[in-house]
């Protein structure tokens, strides 16, 4: 593939995934007050057959009275809003897309039904598109993925000539060649997720590092492999996070060993902390990142995450990249905070522009 040249400047599209167990929270005024362009809600899944499980929380509270007033808010406000289908996990995948031996033992693979399903939910709910997040996706079952995205698109835009579909992907060399696939197959942005470079089963770092001492892959690196693999820089928007992880230690630095897993810290969640007097963490100046040690009796805990003011400088990155925009992993993770609602407009108004870590 033959890498696209970086453009003088980036675009200013800002993707938002608001995950289900977030919606209660969000009102009327939230959504005024968050600047995204796009609204992802986070989502649906398909059974074995590939017909929508309606059972599940995520699809019962997207197309219940919550997520309806959402999404009529939110068009009020000019957001595009899509829906968000994911499949999670190597046999998942494997049944999903039928590869010989997956189990799936079906006439026709189940994503087929999956497609018209998903088409005929969008229509009903009056959205915008389609997010497609696949995760784990075998090398093997990319030919298939690479159709079931070609049909959604078809179909997609047979009911909507105006209707967008767009994917996220890892920000692995893997997720590199999902999402050339997913070019291939006409998709009109792909989300590169970038984050889960440090995460539950690692030792302590950035979720989202801009440089690494301690292993190859960064935001920088995923860009570059995204370019390579052939994805235009004008259908990317760089993923960030709106979370950080805690791990515990033996002792208080990021090198002493991890005593079980990592966990997931939400800002949202610890309001007492971050708004606390005194409150002030340290930045790492490679991985550009906020981290805070605490003792607790003969262990540590470790966190790591990101602020207003290394997001701001990862937005700029996407910026001097030259992709069309960035993103966040999830909405309403940063409510009752300071800095957000100002670090997202700055981004969309274009105030936010060349990298300033280069």
């Amino acid at each position: 593939p033959t890498p696209t040249p970086v453009p003088p400047l980036g675009g200013t599209e800002l993707y938002g995934y608001l995950p289900y167990w977030v919606m209660p929270e969000v009102d009327a005024a939230y959504l005024r007050r968050t600047p995204v362009s796009s609204l992802a809600l986070f989502s649906v899944a398909a059974r074995r057959n590939g017909s929508l499980h309606t059972g599940q929380l995520g699809y019962r509270r997207i197309v219940s009275e919550t997520g309806t007033t959402i999404i009529r808010e939110a068009h009020q406000r000019g957001m595009a809003v899509d829906l968000v289908f994911t499949s999670f996990g190597e046999k998942r995948n494997e049944r999903f897309f039928d590869r010989p031996g997956g189990g799936a033992s079906a006439v026709e693979p189940p994503w087929r039904r999956t497609v018209d399903e998903l088409v005929d939910l969008v229509t009903d709910l009056g959205l915008d598109g389609i997010n497609v997040d696949i995760e784990r996706l075998d090398p093997l079952d990319r030919p298939a993925y690479t159709a079931f995205l070609a049909a959604l698109g078809d179909a997609l835009r047979a009911a909507d000539p105006d209707a967008r579909l767009s994917v996220a992907t890892e920000a692995s060399e893997r997720g590199s060649g999902n999402a050339a696939a997913a070019i291939a197959a006409g998709v009109d942005r792909v989300f590169l997720m970038g984050y889960d470079y440090h995460w539950s089963g690692s030792a302590p770092g950035a979720s989202s590092p801009v440089d690494r001492l301690d292993g190859v892959p960064t935001l920088r690196r995923s860009i570059d492999w995204y370019v390579e693999a052939g994805v235009p820089r004008d259908r990317m928007l760089l993923g960030l996070p709106l979370y950080g992880m805690t791990w515990r230690t033996t002792g208080p630095g990021r090198t002493w060993p991890v005593v079980g897993n990592g966990v997931p810290w939400i800002p949202a969640d610890n309001l007492d902390v971050l708004l606390g007097d005194g409150f002030e963490p340290t930045r790492d100046p490679l991985e550009w990142s906020e981290y805070f040690v605490v003792e607790d009796g003969d262990e540590w805990l470790i966190t790591y995450y990101d602020s207003p003011a290394t997001l701001r400088a990862k937005l700029a990155l996407a910026r001097d990249a030259g992709l069309a925009g960035g993103g966040f992993w999830a909405l309403g993770y940063e409510i009752g905070l300071p800095g957000y609602r100002a670090l997202m407009t700055d981004f969309r108004d274009g105030a936010i522009e060349r990298d300033p870590l280069r």
